[in-house]
């Protein structure tokens, strides 16, 4: 028998599902009540594979059945059922996700108690950048100091803008603040922001991002595809900030 029903399989995933379940499921609601020979003979499929899917639906309460003297018979449960293995699918994930959230201080814990060596986080192409700047909004924001310093450099900064074209607009709703320090020509002030020139007439092969502990360094490749990595680490990132900050008193 066709299966006149197609779910897709991310659907069939996050509720548990594997595909021949829900073909089982779909046969046996046209068959309304029937043995397992019955039904595996209608869904195309072997016994073993037919009794598999039946346990598995009967796990999660969307199959029944009843022992006759000679067979069991089974039957499906009413379709309404699997809008409520969806809630419950969404309960569990809402309690698991409150339990990882009580448990990330611990795990944060266990990171931190061995000795200190820095952390350092490798990233591609426009969404890993991305990552890189939601990491620099992020920490930034959590700070009482809501202020990132960064080397700009004209050199990639068409890449980096298009790997995130309305990130000054999130920025400023974060009330994130930046010191941006330009190499090479081009660039400007879009709100809650300053700017010098280190250099108009050169170019720079990368962004640095100096936030909080960390640092942040962007460049792109000879086919002008990005990549970055986060040093996650005090020292470094105080070093860097502490360049930055005499360079822009002097400029």
């Amino acid at each position: 028998m066709k299966n006149p029903l197609k779910l897709d399989m991310q659907v069939l995933e996050l509720l548990g599902l594997k595909e021949k379940d829900i073909h089982i499921y779909v046969t046996l609601l046209t068959l309304g009540s029937a043995p397992l020979r019955r039904i595996a003979e209608a869904a195309l499929l072997n016994r073993g594979t037919t009794y598999d899917a039946l346990r598995r639906l009967q796990s999660m309460n969307l199959v029944s059945f009843v022992d006759t003297k000679a067979k069991r018979h089974f039957t499906a449960e009413d379709p309404q059922k699997l809008r409520g293995l969806a809630t419950r699918r969404e309960v569990a994930i809402q309690e698991a996700r409150h339990t990882l959230t009580k448990a990330i201080p611990s795990l944060r814990a266990l990171a931190g108690s061995i000795s200190h060596r820095p952390a350092v986080r490798y990233y591609e192409g426009d969404g890993g950048v991305r990552d890189i700047l939601e990491d620099v909004l992020s920490h930034t924001s959590s700070r009482k100091n809501k202020t990132y310093r960064v080397y700009s450099s004209s050199g990639i900064r068409g890449l980096i803008a298009e790997a995130w074209p309305r990130y000054n607009t999130k920025r400023k709703k974060m009330n994130v603040h930046v010191k941006a320090l330009a190499i090479g020509a081009g660039g400007k002030t879009v709100g809650m922001d300053a700017r010098k020139w280190l250099l108009k007439e050169a170019k720079a092969p990368s962004y640095i991002f100096i936030y909080g502990r960390k640092t942040a360094y962007v460049a792109a490749d000879d086919r002008d595809r990005l990549f970055g990595v986060i040093i996650d680490d005090d020292a470094i990132a105080s070093t860097q900030r502490m360049i930055f900050d005499t360079i822009w008193e002097v400029l």
